[in-house]
């Protein structure tokens, strides 16, 4: 049966893009402070994101399966997460000054891209083992010979 990866893991990727589309129109009104604020809220909602999609690796390596798109989703987590952060330190001294680095935004473009890329990841169908190649192995005792 093919799945294709959805669940809480899309749902924080989601929240993380909200977040970041927020910021560039806070960007675009000139709110530096509330684009700064946006960016901060959105480390701990992509580090979240992050970790689903590392856990969902983990479990397929525990289940005996290689997951090469699930290693993928997780790894630009981290470079999602990487960007935010960045972009939140870039946009830190300039909020006195109400203005907006071009580096901060050359940052968001990055996080968008990332976006875009986990989304269409995220729209890649995957088979799932049928429930019989699931079951583990029962463990035999030396005595049952």
């Amino acid at each position: 049966m093919w799945h294709s990866r959805t669940g809480a893991s899309a749902m924080a990727v989601e929240l993380a893009a909200g977040l970041i589309l927020l910021t560039a129109v806070s960007d675009a009104f000139g709110l530096a402070s509330v684009s700064f604020y946006l960016l901060v809220l959105g480390v701990p909602v992509t580090a979240a994101a992050g970790l689903i999609c590392f856990a969902r690796v983990v479990d397929a390596v525990n289940g005996g399966r290689v997951d090469a798109l699930g290693r993928l989703q997780a790894s630009l987590s981290g470079l999602l997460v990487a960007g935010i952060v960045i972009g939140a330190a870039i946009r830190d001294p300039s909020i006195a000054a109400g203005t907006v680095p071009p580096e901060a935004k050359g940052v968001l473009i990055l996080c968008f891209v990332v976006l875009i890329v986990q989304a269409l990841i995220a729209l890649v169908p995957f088979r799932r083992p049928s429930r019989a190649k699931r079951r583990p192995a029962r463990p035999r005792s030396s005595l049952s010979r």
